[in-house]
């Protein structure tokens, strides 16, 4: 073979690779593009059904059509956390789809805390779908793997969810979560991790104890947590503390320890009084927090059966915007068991049931509501029915 053989030879591989090469960054940037675009999309969504929780839902349909089509082809990071914010959005099927998508992600992440993360949200889908064995199993394995393979912070965070740790309780395997919960505690004391994760699991511990009738140790929790969480204006300093207000409320109320519990009562009250004050004063006050304060404390006065309370707490975080559906639907109990106001309460639950953003919470709502003993006398009540989409 003479030399201008070879040279032939090699400046057609050349081209070959500049072609590929082009090719490939063509692709690559269509993707970018595309995905730029379905972002674009759901961000347009969330925007339009938080003005009006009723709307948005063509735009959420053309995002999941896009998303869909985009997943038959290459699966990467910015794609996977795309899906997994649409999915979320598209009730019990985008649950199943979001169980698919990470076990298809768990085999491909290209690094460890992208399984983490990916494998964090099987768990999670698996636990709100009440799938509860395959909860269990795939929590432990999360569990053991990130002690091998992560810090302590994420040895922690494995385990701080409420939901997840319930199906735990329904496979009457809630003692195996606690010795796990028990010996992921000794990465409390480790200086390297953050406050804030240290804040979550303590505050998963009290949480979970008091739902497993282990009142005393929760309270032990909430100390630990209040401990640690001492320095009121650090970021996330108002969280633990309206968790110390809540649990106290709950564990104090199963007691049937009056006392204590109005004194916790009145703490929360004022706190809420002094706000309110401060907003139509004109001063400046985190409406975020006093929305969440207002929704959390109000379910626990529900749960104690204080219905005028609880009335009155729900309608402030109703009232000042909250986006939850479940304060609505709270309010409609708390207004039903206090009032027997139909029209009030039927409006409730009909928010409740029509809230866009929260699309999954619509097939809770008429199980919990035949479920709700304030209820009892409505069950088979054709506008009660109607309201929570039952027709």
């Amino acid at each position: 073979m003479n030399w201008k053989s070879i040279v032939t030879i090699f400046l057609g591989l050349f081209t070959c690779l500049i072609t590929f090469t082009l090719i490939t960054r063509s692709e690559g940037e269509n993707m970018t593009d595309t995905l730029k675009d379905i972002r674009r999309k759901f961000d347009a969504f969330m925007v339009q059904a938080k003005s009006d929780p009723t709307s948005g839902e063509d735009i959420l349909t053309e995002a999941y059509n896009q998303i869909e089509e985009a997943l038959k082809g290459e699966i990467t990071p910015e794609l996977v956390h795309l899906t997994d914010d649409i999915y979320q959005y598209m009730g019990k099927l985008g649950l199943e789809k979001r169980i698919s998508l990470h076990r298809r992600y768990l085999g491909v992440a290209p690094d460890n805390t992208e399984r983490f993360w990916s494998h964090w949200h099987l768990v999670d889908s698996l636990a709100v779908l009440q799938r509860n064995r395959e909860t269990v199993e795939e929590q432990i394995r999360l569990y053991r793997w990130t002690c091998e393979h992560l810090s302590d912070e994420y040895v922690l965070e494995a385990l701080y969810d409420t939901t997840q740790a319930k199906c735990w309780k329904e496979e009457g395997r809630i003692d195996e979560w606690f010795q796990l919960y028990d010996e992921a505690s000794e990465r409390l004391e480790n200086p390297k991790v953050s406050r804030y994760k240290r804040c979550l699991f303590l505050q998963a511990g009290a949480e979970v104890s008091f739902s497993n009738n282990r009142l005393d140790e929760a309270l032990l929790e909430l100390e630990n947590l209040e401990r640690l969480n001492n320095i009121p204006g650090l970021e996330h300093y108002f969280q633990f503390w309206l968790t110390g207000i809540t649990t106290r409320l709950l564990v104090y109320g199963k007691k049937e320890d009056w006392e204590r519990f109005n004194q916790v009562f009145i703490e929360a009250d004022a706190f809420m009084e002094k706000e309110i004050e401060k907003r139509n004063a004109g001063q400046s006050v985190n409406i975020g927090n006093l929305r969440w304060a207002a929704h959390d404390i109000g379910w626990c006065l529900l749960w104690a059966k204080k219905y005028n309370e609880a009335r009155r707490f729900l309608q402030i975080a109703v009232d000042f915007g909250n986006n939850n559906a479940w304060s609505h639907f709270f309010l409609a109990v708390s207004i039903w068991a206090s009032e027997r106001d139909r029209q009030k309460t039927l409006h409730h639950l009909k928010t409740a049931q029509d809230f866009t953003l929260n699309p999954l919470n619509r097939d809770m709502y008429y199980p919990t509501f035949l479920g709700t003993p304030e209820f009892s006398d409505v069950r088979d009540d054709k506008e009660f029915l109607r309201a929570l989409g039952q027709e």
